[in-house]
């Protein structure tokens, strides 16, 4: 099947606009200019049949024996210079003068009676068939006063003249249309073409993106809503390239985590099994399976919530909660970690407590994942701070801080980014998949709130989110019934 360009479409569409637009202009020029012909030869005849009637009203009173050879003469150049055809009648209807060649016409009663009763007359037609084109006739009536007609003038003029003149004129105007059509289709080809180049563009680099050529980039030089489109691309282009590079990365990761525990499990629980380790040694190795387990439960964990949160299926059971006692509580699940490294904590509270609504394992999870980076990136013997209290806004914040490598500018800005790590040397992060921070920002996403991070390099780190202050009235009213 034929396949319509976006050009091909836009030029063939733009010129039957066009074309349709001149033609609509000619019919109603054509039908306009009939109009306004036919009034206008109107006006023209009256005004001959008024200035015949006022020379022979004049030439009655002033020469009444005025020879009839004369008044032929001066009617037959009136008729030939107006290139029309003249009758005078009496009242009777008979013709006193008529254009040479018409001096036996007869004209019906029903056309020259109200002539001569005083009244104006104007026929198109054949005047009952005293011609045989249709033709426009005037007639006015001949008076010495308004209560004294002694005759008529019918001036006609055949209507294929008023065609032709209109012929004319629309002849001139297809001329026109013609040239002013030509410079149009230049000009809607060089526009079309203008307009689908950087369309055509973008459909080659999305096709490129689509085989896998990620780096691809557009350059439109626009400034419109279309250099726009393009700068959307790219932005686009870029996010979907470093989208890659997190599964690629993420692929790696998984496969490393996934292998490295798998690795441990199976040789262990074979050397049980085969007994290469010894009974009393047993213990301390299915330990270590255990550990491995746990740590393969987290990764499922991990990347099933993350399916949940990406299809919205993450319900949250909001509650009033004290967001201090659950930092203590972390705090001591973590305390050998921390100790194994020679970490300086410092908790700084505003307040003993400090209640909060939200949802308590979601909450737990972030301070968990929260805690856990701090202590992993915390250099031997450097220090920790965890802080709360109310912002300016009335929001409770947390804020963890740690001493360490810090995170550069070009990292910070993607550090919760999905499947992202900034450690990608696996040096310090050994564990981790890419997804903590992730599924941190998500869940505050999920409660309304903000969780952002700041870092200098070679100095510190610090994590902070904000929670919604539980109402007052309820926390009275909790001490009232304690």
């Amino acid at each position: 099947m034929f396949k319509k360009s976006i050009f091909s479409q836009l030029f063939f569409y733009t010129v039957i606009a066009i074309l349709c637009s001149f033609v609509v202009m000619g019919v109603l020029m054509y039908g306009l200019l009939g109009n306004y012909l036919a009034e206008y030869k109107t006006d023209d005849l009256h005004y001959v049949a008024d200035s015949l009637a006022d020379f022979t009203v004049k030439l009655a009173r002033r020469n009444p024996n005025y020879a009839k050879d004369h008044y032929q003469m001066n009617l037959d150049a009136l008729s030939i210079s107006t290139e029309t055809l003249i009758v005078v009648l009496n009242t009777s209807g008979d013709v006193i003068a008529a254009t040479s060649g018409y001096e036996n016409v007869v004209i019906r009663p029903e056309f020259y009676s109200g002539v001569m009763r005083g009244e104006r007359m104007q026929d198109i037609g054949t005047l009952g068939g005293v011609f045989n084109t249709t033709t426009l006739t005037v007639g006015v009536p001949i008076q010495f006063d308004e209560n004294s007609t002694f005759g008529g003038v019918f001036v006609s003029l055949a209507m294929p003249e008023i065609h032709r003149l209109r012929s004319g004129v629309l002849h001139i105007f297809l001329i026109s249309v013609s040239s002013v059509f030509l410079v149009a289709l230049v000009i809607v080809y060089s526009m079309s073409a203008r307009i689908t180049r950087p369309l055509k563009a973008l459909n080659n680099a999305s096709k490129a993106i689509a085989s896998g050529h990620f780096e691809r980039r557009v350059s439109l030089p626009e400034q419109n809503e279309i250099g726009e489109l393009g700068d959307s691309f790219n932005k686009m282009a870029e996010s979907i390239e470093h989208l890659e590079e997190m599964r690629s990365s993420f692929i790696a990761n998984v496969s490393h985590d996934l292998r490295t525990p798998m690795t441990t499990i199976s040789g262990f629980v074979g050397g049980i099994l085969d007994g290469t380790i010894p009974p009393e040694k047993q213990h301390w190795y299915l330990s270590i399976v255990l550990d491995e387990t746990k740590r393969l439960s987290r990764l499922v964990t991990d990347l099933l919530d993350l399916s949940k949160m990406e299809k919205g299926n993450f319900p949250l059971e909001i509650r009033e909660l004290d967001i201090n006692e659950l930092i203590r509580l972390t705090i001591i699940k973590s305390e050998k970690r921390i100790m194994e490294k020679d970490i300086r904590l410092t908790v700084n509270f505003q307040s003993d407590c400090q209640r909060v609504l939200a949802d308590k394992d979601s909450i737990q999870r972030v301070l968990t994942n929260l805690l856990d980076n701090a202590i992993k990136f915390t250099d031997e013997g450097g220090f920790m701070d965890i802080s709360t209290g109310i912002t300016d806004k009335n929001k409770v914040f947390v804020s963890i801080q740690n001493s360490g490598i810090g995170i550069d500018k070009e990292d910070l800005i993607h550090i919760f980014d999905r499947f992202y790590k900034s450690d990608k040397s696996r040096s310090l992060d050994k564990n981790g998949t890419g997804l903590g921070l992730y599924i941190v920002k998500n869940i505050m996403l999920a409660h309304g709130e903000t969780v952002w991070a700041e870092s200098e390099p070679d100095s510190f780190t610090r994590f902070n989110f904000t929670l919604k202050p539980a109402p007052p009235a309820k926390r009275t009213n909790e001490k009232n019934n304690a």
